[in-house]
């Protein structure tokens, strides 16, 4: 139950004001939002949208409805690695790493 509560407390609170930060161990933001650019450019809550973020010193990856984002600084020891695959459902799958 505590669960559902802390869901609903969250879904609350986006509602209220558009998105919500969480500071979690190990320096890691998470970010929530329910706003979108509006044509104006000003951003307006949306209930049909929803974006997540998740940050830690350089790196951020970012998910919303239309996109998949990595953002890194530009740094020549980084290596990125892609790979495909079929998972346990037969589907083909892209993989990207950045070690």
């Amino acid at each position: 139950m505590k669960t559902n509560k802390i869901q609903s407390m969250m879904v609350e609170h986006l509602m209220k004001h558009g998105h919500i930060q969480l500071m979690l161990p190990d320096n890691v933001m998470l970010e929530i939002g329910i706003t979108q650019e509006g044509q104006s450019g000003k951003f307006i809550k949306k209930n049909d949208y929803c974006w997540v973020m998740a940050s830690r010193n350089d790196r951020t990856v970012c998910l919303d409805s239309f996109n998949l984002g990595l953002r890194f600084a530009d740094d020549n020891t980084f290596l990125i690695l892609e790979d495909t695959f079929i998972n346990q459902d037969g589907d083909n799958v892209r993989r990207l790493d950045v070690v």
